[in-house]
């Protein structure tokens, strides 16, 4: 498995790793010189969460449509094995509820191509805590999770 990194001069990295060929073109590295990008490439899930955890990301960015590794999988996998590593999907379309319960709910942020452009600001959102979710994905989070509370809380 090969990784590529790339670095700048800034005191405040974020570390991201990139699983996908097409992601690194999505970010300008001459702009945004915060962000040290690794591009992991695909492997299996194990070596690629061996690879992921080696290089201590902040942010794991995944392309959803990969032909040799899930990317549901994968989530969940870096969700065990690097808990302070968060991880947003590009996706060909908009997730739904089936789709982010399939990653555990452990997907911070998806990305639709209508939002390439806006994959750094994702990033930085992320990093900071916060979720980069559709609202009618939080919708239907909120609606699942108040149908029945105290089953699904003890889950």
């Amino acid at each position: 498995m090969a990784t590529h990194q790339y670095d700048s001069q800034n005191i405040r990295m974020i570390n991201v790793a990139v699983v996908g060929r097409s992601i690194p073109s999505l970010i300008s590295l001459a702009v945004h010189n915060d962000l040290l990008i690794t591009v992991i490439e695909p492997d299996t899930v194990d070596a690629m969460a061996e690879a992921i955890a080696a290089v201590n990301t902040n942010i794991t960015v995944l392309e959803q449509h990969n032909e040799t590794v899930n990317s549901d999988l994968l989530c969940l996998v870096l969700a065990k094995r690097c808990p302070a590593n968060q991880t947003i999907i590009l996706s060909d379309k908009v997730p739904d509820f089936e789709k982010l319960k399939a990653t555990g709910f452990k997907c911070r942020g998806y990305i639709t191509p209508a939002q390439h452009d806006k994959l750094v600001k994702a990033i930085r959102a992320v990093n900071d805590g916060e979720a980069w979710l559709p609202r009618r994905l939080v919708g239907e989070m909120l609606n699942y999770f108040s149908e029945c509370p105290h089953s699904r809380m003890h889950r």
